[in-house]
């Protein structure tokens, strides 16, 4: 496994609309009663459009704005769930 990840640094003053994928680690992934329950989270959260969102293997990738994060973060916390890391990968194709 790869121990190096390139993010992209979060600006909290970032108040644009533009959506970026935003990586939430979440622990129990591995359990699918878990993996559903996020899925439903987010789903009747109506904050996310379910076409912005990939599930992986660790967590849930989401296309949201840098101020939707805290948002995201205190919903997923509220249901439970165990928050591990919160980050954007970096792409220099987008730079």
């Amino acid at each position: 496994m790869n121990k190096i990840l390139l993010i992209n640094r979060l600006d909290p003053q970032d108040y644009s609309q533009e959506k970026n994928k935003v990586f939430f680690m979440i622990g129990g992934m591995n359990i699918p009663s878990v993996e559903n329950r996020l899925i439903d989270v987010i789903n009747d959260s109506n904050i996310i459009e379910p076409g912005d969102m990939v599930l992986k293997y660790n967590g849930i990738e989401l296309r949201i704005s840098t101020q939707q994060i805290p948002v995201v973060a205190k919903l997923l916390n509220n249901e439970n769930f165990s928050i591990y890391g919160i980050y954007q990968l970096y792409n220099p194709d987008k730079e």
